[in-house]
């Protein structure tokens, strides 16, 4: 038998959107974090994380359970305790948030100042990242990526885009905008050396992570001119609380308003949720696995290496 746990808050409108959704299956039962001491989940079992509400920042991944799905958006690295080192499934939202992540990103390019002629750096070619190659070049913009992954088949030929290293990607492009997972050789991925690479006309998206960029060298390119913009949907501590200048300049644009909180997105979220169970159960391929692929460490040729400095360590 299969047991479905949903581990997330009250409030949760992705979780409180399955629920009506699960009433039909057996084995249903809602957690608290503090819940999964005390049993063990089996291999045929799934385990729904949303949003959790008790101040707990990280949980244990269950070695044992069969699918953990996200209900949200926040990061493997941000919910559990090294998730790297387990055998389980874990699917994110990724492919079905992908839209309307890609229509923030044109949003905030926008609100930029990007121009259609503008060259668009896209790294990381996942769901989200595919998403906006396929909306930037659908409007005439030029693109190129940069991923560790072999993007997907045809992908680039058919949009006519070129695969880059990322040292060449940042120094070329009036736009960069980011889609990979944390990870220790990309937290960060942008420091002081990349947006030192960066044109400083150029502008920085990131809708990843905050730990993604170092955001102290990003305030500092900002106040310094050397960055003309930065925008980001997942703020740390440090652009949250930068001087309110640079936000009523228009260079640095902040939004902490989540995706699955549009309207629309929740039930949307749910039904996806749902498919991904029922192919569980079914032994049928599962969207929005997420990989356990981290941009290579420092000096690995295949990617870092250029003509440019190597890349260095962030201490």
């Amino acid at each position: 038998m299969t047991n479905i746990y949903l581990l997330t808050s009250d409030t949760d409108p992705v979780g409180n959107a399955i629920v009506p959704l699960l009433s039909g299956k057996d084995g249903l039962r809602r957690l608290e974090p503090d819940d999964l001491d005390d049993f063990e989940l089996g291999e045929t079992d799934v385990l729904l994380v949303g949003e959790l509400s008790n101040g707990q920042s990280k949980i244990d991944v269950p070695p044992e359970a069969g699918l953990i799905q996200l209900l949200g958006c926040r990061t493997t690295d941000s919910l559990f305790n090294q998730p790297e080192q387990t055998t389980v499934v874990i699917a994110g939202i990724s492919p079905v948030i992908a839209p309307r992540v890609a229509k923030r990103i044109i949003g905030f390019s926008g609100s930029l100042g990007v121009k259609s002629e503008d060259l668009w750096g896209v790294i990381g070619l996942g769901a989200v990242g595919c998403e906006v190659v396929n909306n930037v070049t659908s409007t005439g913009s030029t693109v190129m990526v940069a991923d560790v992954r072999t993007p997907p088949t045809g992908l680039l030929a058919d949009l006519g885009i070129r695969r880059q290293t990322v040292d060449l990607l940042v120094s070329g492009s009036d736009v960069i905008s980011l889609h990979v997972r944390p990870g220790p050789t990309a937290a960060p991925l942008i420091s002081d050396r990349e947006l030192n690479l960066m044109k400083s006309s150029a502008v920085l998206i990131n809708t990843s992570d905050s730990s993604i960029v170092d955001e102290l060298a990003v305030v500092a390119a900002l106040e310094a001119g050397s960055l003309a913009g930065y925008a980001t949907d997942c703020p740390g501590a440090i652009v949250s609380n930068a001087e309110e200048s640079l936000i009523s300049s228009g260079r640095l644009i902040v939004t902490t308003n989540p995706l699955p909180n549009q309207i629309g997105a929740a039930p949307e979220i749910a039904k996806y949720v749902l498919a991904n169970i029922d192919a569980f159960l079914e032994g049928s391929e599962i969207n929005g696995t997420i990989e356990s692929i981290d941009f290579p460490p420092v000096g690995d040729p295949s990617f870092w290496s250029s003509q440019m400095i190597p890349r260095q360590k962030s201490n």
